[in-house]
């Protein structure tokens, strides 16, 4: 029984050393380069880089922080250089702010610095000089020590921090189990040796009276204990890692992903060495307590009756059986309760009942980068979902998990409700789960330090709500978006994983094939070709073939499509168009938009300014639909004619003031455009815009391009503007008389709706166009199909990713804690049995069958395990309070709750029973089928033999 106890302990710590080593191993190259705190002013230590710091408020009311950074700082670190005068901020453009101090104001310019570092990009940046004349409020020290877990302020990469943080937590946990496991054992080993002092009574007697002092007698038996318990060591150990192993082979074998490593470590050896030798030397007291009766008492007086009176209220079992199955008990439940209760608060977040979306072929989220636009496309179609960004950090010796978020998604899908304050808002403002306040000692209003995450960075936030939610969500400090990118060297439109409570229908078809986006233009000519882009998943892992046909009213066209697995590939269709008209274009029968065919020498109307000054005489062009120009065709204005020479160009005939029509007709078609003829006008240049592609989803880039042509007879120099949705381009242009330029800007993503775009040169707006950013289910689907997981979270998708496969860590501890505790139970029992025997023996000898004897056996054990299972409860729950007192109930952040909950309180009830039934049914086994005469034969098990069988 000492080596399966023994076999618990070593299986048990080479699984949770390979689990802490797993993603260790993962987050070993992300070292921090440094640490950061913050103190109070005067108290940074030398050769460190001081940044004094002012909390400011701006002049529209917001709170700011502004930094004061040294000129030669950016030398040594990866900070921006202060600007020669006014402040450098990350995010704004130029443009000038006041700022209020504790000891005076300052109003200086701002400028965009542009430049990813350490620092938090919504921090100001000015010289220390202008922090003083604010007012510093405290001091952010910068050092290069590259400890993973400083005592006191922050690593700037706290990925290796928090998982060597986090490992220690969990190594100390474990050291609390090896004590129960070592008080196990000697449970085990009084039990034993009390048997061979029982048996040995008459000997033991012998030896006294002939002169054998009673120190002989417990050293003799301090030493067979001892012995006893090396050999069970011995063959523990040998247990503890074939195993463990034998059970990670089956895995494998049976396709299980598993990345676990079991093999014997210089950290496995660091918790076993002491462990053993520990083990071994309680056992020698063990064994001198349980021989201490046989020494207490002259040798006369040894009684060698095996057995005493029949206890009250149990038929063949002893009550002494109670303190020894309490005790196993009481350690088996103090395991059940720790590791049940740490899988039940981290299931919410590890085995979610959301879905999880990250970038498909990842090792895990953390290495995920998605367009956090996908979530609202979900939201488009009325789904819940929360773009996020996990993190790690460690402040002050303690990791936890950071999660960037907006609260409001991230309360959605997590059945969160705030506790106190407010959601955050603003990027330097946090939320904090109730649980990691208590954890953290932190109060709504408190300011708290955060470095960075998988890339090195720092930031300073301020808590402004707390918050409730299932398990281990109560232990995340939630970070605005944008500081958790900055934390983890993330663009400012990514994220690493989208979670959701539910996906829209991705249409796919019976190959697992998805059209996921459609992008045509609205307009063709006729008698001509017509292009039409399709982009496509194959959602399956294997290759694919795949259908697509499009549609162009009669006309129709199909195409074999062949995708790798996973892959995602935009093909191009060609249609042919009939006659000029409206039709209707279809990809696989489903209707996409109409579609305008005309004559392809329909003309059109180029380079027409809105206003211009009489007589000045515009040059315009006249162009085909196909591009082409149409010479000496007739351009009209009230009612005076100009002819367009062999390029297209015609001079606008001088009107008089007012709004006039301009007019070119042909037999294939009319063009118009409107010019208002005024004094006031100014010559301005004539510009176009459109944006591309002509589909635009969340998922695509839109585009802006613009012309900018000068109609007049004089150079002209302006400045133009492309402004769009949270974009401004601008760029200077200077054109000759007649000279036209292009150039373009990227727009920003944007969920699903309409926008505007304009262009202006000076002050004075020209060209306007407007974009759609389609929401449809189709694009949800798109989103929805990208790397998706069910039933998983993020965080559990790590973990599967770090340790294998989480299953066969948890079943293999939950198989070891099981037979270590029938061992122990059954060590127990059979102690009880054995100082039964002889009434066992005249029960067999006067008719009782073996299962008349199990079925009395059976009773007691109920009774003793009742009484048993409600102390080792009580002991338990005692045990708990303890560990959460000590701290030793919170590892990796998470805070396992003291009071499990009320279902693992009744299983572990109802199974504590079970166990000593079975334990009862092993201890009695072998005694049961051997004659009576030989049951009552005291002797009979005096040999070692004998002994090493309850070994």
């Amino acid at each position: 029984m000492v080596a399966l106890t023994v076999a618990f302990l070593t299986g048990s710590t080479l699984f949770i050393v390979a689990a802490s080593a797993q993603p260790l191993a993962l987050a070993d190259p992300l070292t921090s380069s440094g640490t950061a705190d913050a103190l109070e002013p005067g108290d940074a230590p030398e050769d460190a880089l001081v940044l004094p710091v002012a909390e400011v408020t701006k002049d529209d009311g917001t709170n700011a922080t502004v930094i004061g950074v040294p000129a030669n700082a950016a030398e040594s670190w990866d900070v921006p250089p202060p600007p020669d005068d006014g402040f450098g901020h990350g995010e704004e453009t130029a443009g000038s702010v006041e700022f209020e101090g504790d000891s005076g104001a300052v109003e200086a310019a701002v400028y965009h610095h542009g430049e990813d570092s350490l620092l938090d990009p919504n921090w100001y940046i000015t010289d220390p000089e202008t922090v003083a004349d604010l007012g510093t409020t405290e001091t952010l020290v910068i050092t290069d020590d590259e400890t993973h877990v400083p005592a006191s302020g922050v690593p700037l990469q706290s990925v290796l921090g928090f998982f060597v943080a986090g490992q220690s937590q969990l190594l100390t946990t474990l050291g609390a189990v090896v004590a129960g496991g070592a008080i196990l054992v000697a449970v085990t080993v009084y039990s034993v040796t009390r048997m061979s002092v029982r048996d040995r009574l008459a000997t033991i007697r012998t030896v006294r009276s002939t002169g054998a002092a009673p120190r002989t007698i417990l050293g003799t038996f301090a030493l067979r204990a001892s012995l006893l318990t090396a050999i069970g060591v011995t063959l523990g150990y040998a247990l503890g890692v074939i195993l463990p192993n034998a059970a990670l082979s089956a895995a494998v074998f049976l396709g299980l992903p598993t990345a676990l490593d079991l093999r014997l470590t210089s950290q496995a050896l660091y918790v076993l060495g002491p462990t053993y030798v520990g083990l071994v030397l309680l056992s020698a007291v063990a064994g001198m307590l349980a021989s201490w009766s046989a020494v207490r008492s002259p040798p006369a007086q040894l009684s060698t009756t095996v057995e005493g009176p029949r206890s009250p209220g149990l038929l063949l079992l002893d009550w002494r059986t109670l303190v020894p199955t309490t005790a196993t008990l009481s350690v088996f439940l103090s395991i059940l309760f720790v590791t049940s209760t740490l899988a039940m608060t981290a299931a919410p977040v590890v085995m979610a009942d959301s879905t999880t979306i990250s970038e498909p072929g990842v090792a895990h989220p953390v290495n995920s980068e998605l367009p956090a636009e996908y979530a609202n496309t979900l939201h488009a179609d009325d789904i819940d979902a929360s773009a996020e960004i996990i993190g790690f950090a460690v402040v002050d010796n303690q990791p936890f998990l950071t999660r960037g978020v907006e609260y409001d998604d991230f309360e959605a899908v997590t059945d969160a409700d705030l506790e106190d304050g407010r959601a955050h808002e603003a990027p330097d403002e946090a939320v904090i789960g109730v649980s990691l306040a208590q954890t953290l000692d932190i109060d709504v209003g408190e300011s708290l330090t955060v470095g960075g995450s998988t890339a090195d960075g720092v930031s300073r936030v301020t808590v402004v709500g707390t918050y409730t939610a299932p398990g281990a969500h109560e232990d995340q400090l939630l970070l605005s978006l944008r500081t958790a990118q900055h934390l983890s060297g993330l663009d400012t439109d990514k994220v690493y994983v989208i979670r959701t409570a539910e996906l829209p229908d991705t249409g796919e078809s019976d190959s697992g094939v998805t059209v996921l986006d459609v992008s045509a233009s609205e307009g063709a000519i006729a008698h001509d070709s017509f292009e039409v882009e399709v982009t496509l998943r194959n959602h399956d892992s294997d290759e694919q073939s795949y259908p697509l046909t499009a549609g162009l009213g009669d006309e129709e066209t199909e195409q074999e499509v062949r995708l790798e697995g996973e892959e995602q590939r935009t093909v191009q269709l060609s249609l042919p168009t009939g006659e000029p008209g409206e039709e209707l274009l279809q990809v696989d029968e489903t209707a996409i938009h109409s579609v305008g065919v005309v004559h392809p020498e329909t003309p059109e109307l180029h380079g027409v300014p809105d206003k211009m000054p009489p007589g000045s005489q515009p040059l315009i062009e006249v162009r085909t639909e196909t591009g082409e120009p149409l010479a000496d065709t007739p351009v009209t204005v009230a009612n005076e004619t100009a002819e367009t020479d062999s390029e297209g160009h015609a001079r606008l005939p001088a009107a008089s003031e007012g709004s006039h029509e301009i007019r070119v007709e042909t037999e294939h078609g009319i063009a118009t455009e409107t010019i208002e003829i005024s004094d006031d006008a100014e010559r301005e240049p004539v510009t176009s815009i459109s944006v591309s592609p002509d589909s635009l989803t969340v998922l695509t880039t839109p585009e802006a391009e613009v012309s900018v042509y000068n109609p007049w007879n004089e150079p002209l120099d302006t400045t133009v503007r492309i402004i769009g949705p949270d974009t401004t381009s601008e760029e200077q242009v200077t054109l000759d008389a007649g000279e036209y330029t292009e150039f373009g800007t990227i727009l920003t993503r944007q969920p699903p709706g309409s926008y505007d775009v304009h262009v202006e040169t000076d002050d004075t707006v020209g060209a306007e166009t407007s974009y759609e950013v389609s929401g449809d289910e189709r694009i949800g689907a798109a989103a929805a199909s990208v790397g998706q997981t069910e039933g998983s979270s993020d965080l559990g998708q790590a973990i599967e990713a770090a340790v294998g496969n989480l299953t066969l860590l948890l079943g293999g501890l939950g198989s070891l804690v099981a037979v270590m505790t029938i061992g122990g139970l059954s060590a127990a029992i059979a102690r009880a049995v054995h100082a039964r025997r002889r009434t066992i023996g005249i029960h067999r000898a006067t008719g009782a069958s073996p299962r008349r004897i199990l079925q009395l056996v059976l009773r007691d054990t109920v009774i003793i395990g009742t009484v048993g299972a409600s102390l080792a409860f009580v002991a338990s729950l005692l045990v708990m309070q303890l560990l959460d007192v000590t701290g030793l109930l919170t590892v990796y952040g998470i805070r396992i709750p003291a009071i499990p909950p009320p279902g693992v309180l009744l299983v572990g009830f109802v199974v504590s029973i079970a166990l000593t039934l079975c334990s009862a049914t092993v201890a009695l086994i072998s005694l049961l089928y051997e004659p009576p005469a030989s049951v009552m034969t005291r002797e009979q098990r005096a040999m070692p033999g004998g002994e090493s069988r309850e070994r």
